[in-house]
């Protein structure tokens, strides 16, 4: 099969099962909301970003390395194997170690216990890891895909059978684990397709992995930093329940980017990992994932922008009114921020981790001063700052990653990233112009999404005809 074919088959596959994803994910929110309370959020928040620290470690980088590599023996990924696993298992234990020192932190004991039960999920995970990372770097996405799926409807299952059960917030502990159990089991039994690892565990096949990863992991650790510091100043700042408020729409509005980018950028790695030594092509693959996450998310982000009251009492209910200022600045920088994602792809695919570790490094001394003075202004305080810092460093992320790599200039790069956005304020302006009359906020969401859509189609076949024609010829292929 070519690999244009190769592509086109991937990017389908992964456009049913994110998008089969996201809908549980949404109605896991939608029913869970409605159980559990703002207070059982913000402590699976803070367990989260504990987790999500921790887990920048678990393969050291070495599965990124491991698709990055074109040529890789039995000998090298048998060592692979079992360094991610050890590696994995030791982390696991040094989190259960710590449970106590990090509730101290938080000022809250009940992190300890679900601390320890959650960390379990790193060896659970580490299992089955490589097998999924082998099938996407020959870009077979149809197994994984059907995995994947399977796996978060366990999950989901599990989740809301303990949360009706009255298990609070350890329902969304359980069903994390379950999930990752799920996934690994059935990773094995249709994706593993006869191989086993050998017994192999040698440093010498590892160390060549090691130097691409792990300048990927300081990169993530640096960024991941960045990234979850306003959920440690939330911890630290704000109670629990006042964490949930804002934590509940900044996952929504991550679940949005994590529905819509791995479409393209999960594929545009490996894509570009193999045509790297042409510049031409690369950029032309750069572009055309800008344009597609950037032209798929916008729509989103601004109709959620514009109608977040309505969407918070759609999907969560009584009592998180609050969310819904909260949601609207958020859409707003997940729309910025989404135009940003792809990058990572190009600095993946051409081996280019320490630039990445160059950014996230600068950028720390911004952020962390950046929110810990919003968040003295609260929740919304926090969400500002996010935005604000987004819309700044458009350019100079362009100027820093994207113009060395593959030498896109600003005009094509703006107009790539930046033309979506502006088609989805027009389209959607207009449409909360036009049904705000209403009474209903459901009925009021319902219409004007749809008017919303129609409208941003229309002035995309206009104005956006690439994203138009390649999501014609996807849809025409499936």
């Amino acid at each position: 099969m070519s690999l244009r074919k190769r592509t086109f088959a991937a990017v389908r596959w992964t456009t049913a099962g994110t998008v089969l994803k996201s809908l549980l994910q949404f109605a896991q929110v939608a029913v869970l909301a409605r159980i559990l309370s703002p207070e059982d959020y913000g402590l699976m928040a803070m367990v989260t970003v504990v987790l999500s620290f921790a887990g920048l470690f678990a393969d050291f980088g070495v599965n990124s390395a491991y698709i990055q590599r074109r040529d890789v023996s039995q000998k090298e990924r048998s060592s692979l194997y079992w360094f991610n696993v050890s590696l994995s298992a030791l982390l696991m234990i040094v989190v259960m170690l710590v449970s106590p020192l990090i509730a101290l932190f938080f000022g809250d004991s009940r992190l300890t216990p679900l601390l320890f039960f959650a960390a379990t999920t790193f060896t659970i995970g580490a299992l089955g890891v490589q097998v999924r990372m082998n099938a996407e770097k020959e870009l077979q996405f149809r197994p994984v895909i059907v995995v994947e799926v399977f796996a978060a409807v366990i999950g989901f299952g599990v989740a809301l059978a303990t949360a009706m059960a009255g298990k609070g917030v350890y329902a969304l502990v359980y069903g994390s684990i379950s999930a990752a159990l799920a996934s690994t089991v059935l990773l094995w039994v249709f994706l593993a397709r006869g191989w086993r690892p050998m017994f192999r565990l040698k440093f010498e096949d590892v160390r060549s992995f090691l130097r691409f990863g792990g300048a990927l992991v300081a990169s993530n650790l640096v960024n991941q930093i960045s990234m979850t510091m306003d959920l440690f100043l939330g911890g630290k700042l704000l109670t629990a329940a006042q964490l949930g408020l804002y934590s509940v729409p900044r996952n929504l509005t991550l679940q949005i980017q994590n529905a819509v980018n791995p479409i393209i950028t999960r594929i545009a790695f490996p894509l570009i990992a193999e045509v790297q030594h042409d510049v031409a092509r690369v950029r032309l693959i750069y572009l055309q994932t800008l344009n597609m996450t950037s032209s798929t998310n916008a729509p989103i982000y601004v109709g959620t922008a514009f109608f977040a009251d309505e969407v918070v009492v759609a999907l969560l209910g009584a009592g998180w009114e609050r969310s819904g200022s909260i949601l609207q600045i958020l859409a707003l920088w997940g729309a910025f921020r989404s135009t940003g994602n792809p990058v990572g792809s190009l600095l993946l695919g051409m081996g280019r981790a320490d630039l990445s570790l160059k950014w996230n490094i600068g950028m720390l001394f911004v952020v962390a001063p950046l929110l810990w003075f919003g968040s003295t202004f609260g929740p919304e305080g926090i969400a500002w700052s996010l935005f604000g810092l987004m819309v700044v460093l458009f350019v100079p992320g362009w100027f820093v990653l994207v113009r060395p790599l593959c030498k896109a200039g600003l005009k094509e790069y703006s107009i790539a990233a930046l033309r979506p956005i502006c088609i989805a304020m027009v389209a959607f302006g207009v449409a909360y112009g036009v049904v705000s009359p209403l009474d209903d906020p459901l009925a009021r969401l319902a219409a004007g999404g749809a008017f919303g859509a129609l409208s941003y189609l229309a002035l995309s076949f206009l104005f956006n005809r690439q994203w138009v024609s390649s999501m014609y010829e996807l849809l025409r292929r499936i």
